[in-house]
């Protein structure tokens, strides 16, 4: 983060954090304060190579002193309320990058209302704020969130065993960090001997990573 970018005659800090989802919280707070002039006066930048010193804030340069360049920004994809993707493992997952949220039934009316992992299917889900009104808002972790099949008029669930599945009543208290960190994988599903190529979602704890793709 780098506060006051946009002034010469005001003091510039560059901020560190731990990770990108510690960031998003602050910038949360920050970015929707009433203060409109402090909220303005912040922005995402990447401070890796701008910190002065090493440390959580650090005071840059002013005009009077070195001159530094503005710090350029990070190139990521914000989460945006309301958009459709296809979920998949994340890239920096030690497994294949290339196995995808699949939900038959979409396709199928006779198949069963469960939610698969495939590297052959994938399904575009809807990922929402719970709050009406919040279309095109960015999600950060603590947000509850929604996750829907819109064609299905159907949203996922998790039953009392962790099964993952589509229901007409959607899973409540559901964060947007819980999507990212708190859904596995079952054993590969067999018919007559042959593999499905198919595995089973389901919710816990000690879930594995995931994004949106």
């Amino acid at each position: 983060m780098a506060i006051q970018i946009n002034s010469n005659s005001n003091y510039r800090y560059a901020i560190v954090f731990a990770s990108r989802a510690v960031a998003d919280e602050w910038w949360h707070v920050v970015s929707t304060s009433a203060i409109v002039k402090f909220s303005n006066s912040i922005r995402r930048a990447n401070a890796a190579d701008s910190l002065a010193v090493n440390g959580v804030a650090t005071q840059l340069p002013w005009q009077g002193g070195r001159q530094w360049s503005v710090i350029p920004p990070l190139h990521f994809a914000d989460h945006i309320s309301e958009n459709s993707s296809p979920i998949k493992v994340s890239s920096f997952a030690p497994k294949s990058p290339y196995e995808y949220w699949y939900c038959p039934l979409l396709s199928d009316s006779n198949a069963t209302n469960l939610v698969y992992i495939s590297r052959t299917e994938r399904t575009r889900f809807r990922v929402g704020l719970t709050d009406k009104g919040t279309a095109g808002a960015i999600m950060i972790g603590s947000d509850e969130i929604v996750i829907t099949l819109p064609s299905l008029s159907r949203s996922i669930r998790v039953t009392g065993s962790g099964q993952v599945i589509l229901s007409t009543a959607p899973e409540l208290g559901l964060k947007f960090s819980d999507l990212l960190s708190k859904f596995t994988v079952g054993p590969t599903l067999y018919k007559d001997g042959q593999s499905l190529d198919t595995r089973e979602l389901f919710y816990t704890d000690d879930g594995e990573e995931w994004e949106l793709a």
